[in-house]
């Protein structure tokens, strides 16, 4: 063969290397620059979504348990036999039964609806991860004249108070009838305070022992259902549908995939479109490389010609082309990821200081759900970034690399 692979990509080279023209040297930087921010700008989106992601399902997961059994309003006194029953069949590491209703939190002048969770302190801590914000068993204890309660950090501020300060909870109150009968107004104490980083929670939450949420809202000895933990929690959806399955009158099951489904699948969607629309950022550039290797072509075309002379066939001058889209794909993905990656993980000290600067919030927990810009890179993603990099790139040269196959001593064609 006239031409092996490492002469042919010894000349792709050549060709590539900047030149006295001043046009040329810049086309083919400003391509392979297009070709890197693209590169750049699909790792820091998808491993911050991907962040997102994690951080949201953990969150859920340590607070919810992996599945969620809850009870009808008026069939859940004997919940101890109900539960026992039911979960009887499968391996679970515990189970926590819980009272939640909503109500408004008052302190001084300020009034703030927040949904109000009766526990057991105990077996709240084995099924959810809130012991490693706060130790209920330590802060609610049943013995004080004034019940106790636990609140979130923002909540905390919104209200004004500190721990051992007192706040009037807001209750509805019904009759026998199920008629509204008038508010009733609880004195509690801020046993304590913690902080998940989820705004769901440190917003609006609010704890304190079963009993005292079952007297708060006199239902008795009902619960209004129980958050359940598995032993693996990737068992949860099947196990949740088999409970479901029994077509239980009193019991409804909700495994953690439920959880923020509008949220999870939102990520989902914009994980999707983002990589649709930062690759058109790097075929832009791919673009830009085809017009300037078809300016190459025009420039070279003699030089074409000399090699099919002295025996180079059509092939091998595709070749040549062909590797120098492949050569500015791996360029861009060799500069591209590495960057992409150093970005990630300053990220929040980027963002703090751009918040800093500017005073202005980039990351609203109201929305975000997360107070901070949580990140996870995938080899996987990097992968595929990678290789849709090197696809466009390579796809880019094919035009140009076909006419430059198709160039002869007698052809002349404007580019």
């Amino acid at each position: 063969m006239f031409v092996t692979n490492k002469v042919a990509l010894f000349i792709a080279i050549r060709l590539l290397r900047p030149s006295q023209a001043v046009t040329r040297s810049i086309g083919l930087l400003v391509s392979l620059v297009g070709v890197a921010i693209g590169v750049v700008a699909l790792v820091v989106t998808l491993s911050t979504m991907n962040g997102f992601e994690r951080e949201v399902r953990d969150q859920v997961l340590g607070m919810s348990g992996h599945i969620n059994l809850v009870f009808n309003r008026n069939s859940s006194t004997d919940w101890k036999s109900a539960l026992g029953k039911v979960l009887s069949k499968y391996e679970i590491a515990g189970f926590s039964p819980y009272v939640r209703s909503g109500g408004m939190i008052s302190s001084r002048d300020v009034i703030i609806s927040v949904s109000v969770e009766g526990v057991i302190p105990e077996s709240e801590e084995r099924v959810t991860n809130i012991g490693n914000h706060i130790a209920l068993t330590d802060t609610l204890l049943p013995e004080s004249s004034i019940p106790a309660i636990v609140i979130g950090e923002k909540l905390a501020e919104k209200l004004s108070v500190a721990t051992n300060q007192l706040v009037t909870l807001i209750t509805p109150r019904w009759n026998n009838e199920g008629n509204f009968s008038g508010p009733k107004y609880q004195l509690l104490k801020v046993a304590g305070i913690f902080s998940t980083g989820m705004s769901q929670y440190d917003h609006r939450l609010v704890i304190t022992n079963l009993a005292t949420a079952q007297n708060l809202f006199n239902v008795g000895n009902s619960i209004t259902g129980a958050k359940v933990r598995l032993n693996d929690p990737l068992t949860a959806p099947k196990v949740s549908a088999a409970i479901n399955a029994l077509v239980l009158e009193n019991i409804h099951a909700i495994d953690w995939r439920q959880y923020n489904k509008n949220f999870f699948l939102a990520i989902s969607s914009q994980k999707k479109l983002m990589f649709i629309i930062l690759l058109m950022v790097i075929a832009i550039a791919g673009s830009s490389a085809t017009i300037n290797m078809l300016i190459l072509v025009k420039r070279n075309s003699t030089s074409i010609v000399l090699l099919k002379t002295i025996g180079a066939t059509k092939s091998v001058v595709v070749k040549i082309f062909l590797l120098q889209g492949l050569i500015i794909g791996c360029l861009g993905c060799f500069i591209g990821i590495p960057l992409g990656v150093l970005i990630v993980k300053n990220a929040q000290a980027l963002v703090s200081r751009i918040e800093q600067t500017t005073g202005f919030s980039l990351i609203d927990p109201e929305v975000y759900l997360i107070d901070h810009l949580p990140h996870l890179i995938k080899i996987t993603d990097l992968s595929l970034i990678g290789l849709s990099t090197i696809c466009i790139t390579v796809l880019a040269a094919a035009y140009p690399a076909y006419k430059a196959g198709g160039t002869n001593f007698s052809e002349k064609w404007d580019a």
